[in-house]
């Protein structure tokens, strides 16, 4: 048995027939010596990341691959991160139209300071992973960014005095609290964009920020019983925001003693929007709702005898070359 796989399943068999799914190995990794993890996708190429430890440092690289033609490219120059400061590192792939290049984005992050720092490499020559400017007074999420309309996207908490760690690890900040730090993959530049008016200023849990049909979407709770999903329907319109779904957490089967919808990380929507495929890390189950009857038509227990997911990545095959 490998070790790890990566496995392919289309989008229309996880969403609308019936169980089992024909899963296709793509055979990543067999030559390789590292172990990888896949980090998104975009025009066909996977952002594929290793870590090997040293004694100070823990050494990343990254590497492109089309899993339809089996392509990889080179890898990355080393990304080192200390290893006294427990850093959690988190990697993006973005895509410069204007100048047809690849770059990746690390967020590095140390729990100990409650400090971010964002690095960045591109394809197009890069011998070194390159700083990127933020703010002191923000605290980016600890999630994937998401990419859309050529920026990188993270909720960011962004307070009216000094960031405040007792009220950090208390949870204390408040819906009111939060801005989406934007991040130009082209010009490297950032700015602040204002999430949606919320209908409900209490906060049980912390938004979601992800990319549902080529467009930034927020998930938040409301009153504590259901999620709305409000819409950027223009890309750096704030006025433009939109409630397109709203949904309990009794309709996706979330039992708050056992399970929260902070468990759920990775979101698709079919091309109709009739469906909404929904990833629980923790459990690792796949839940497809179905927004004709607001309900869960499917649940996917993705555990089995021989394998266990740790990650769902969505992409749409392609030629391109991962060179």
């Amino acid at each position: 048995m490998d070790p790890a796989l990566v496995l392919s399943y289309s989008l229309h068999s996880l969403m609308k027939e019936a169980i089992p799914f024909n899963a296709q190995s793509l055979g990543f990794g067999k030559d390789l010596t590292e172990c990888y993890c896949v980090n998104g996708a975009i025009n066909g190429l996977s952002c594929v990341s290793s870590i090997v430890y040293h004694m100070k440092y823990k050494v990343f690289n990254v590497r492109l691959w089309n899993p339809a033609t089996r392509l990889i490219s080179a890898a990355s120059p080393p990304l080192f991160v200390k290893r006294e400061c427990a850093s959690i590192v988190k990697f993006g792939l973005g895509y410069d139209d204007s100048t047809n290049t690849y770059k990746v984005v690390a967020n590095i992050i140390d729990p100990r300071q409650w400090k971010n720092e964002l690095r960045i490499y591109s394809r197009a020559g890069d011998t070194c992973w390159r700083t990127v400017s933020t703010s002191p007074d923000l605290l980016l999420s600890w999630e994937e960014g998401q990419f859309v309309s050529n920026t990188f996207n993270w909720l960011a908490v962004c307070p009216r005095g000094p960031i405040d760690r007792q009220r950090i690890e208390l949870f204390e900040y408040t819906y009111d609290d939060y801005v989406i730090f934007s991040l130009h993959v082209g010009k490297e530049t950032h700015k602040l964009l204002r999430m949606p008016v919320d209908l409900d200023r209490s906060k049980r849990q912390e938004p979601k920020l992800v990319v549902l049909r080529d467009h930034l979407c927020v998930f938040h709770d409301f009153k504590g019983t259901h999620v709305v999903v409000s819409q950027l329907e223009e890309f750096g319109v704030e006025d433009s925001w939109t409630i397109i779904m709203k949904f309990s957490y009794i309709s996706l089967q979330i039992d708050a003693c056992s399970c929260s919808f902070g468990d759920y990380s990775q979101f698709n929507m079919s091309e109709d929007g009739n469906y909404l495929l929904i990833y629980n890390e923790r459990d690792s189950i796949l839940l497809v709702y179905d927004q004709r009857v607001k309900e869960v038509s499917k649940c996917i227990n993705l555990c089995n005898n021989n394998h266990r997911w740790v990650g769902v990545n969505g992409y749409v095959q392609s030629l391109v070359s991962p060179q």
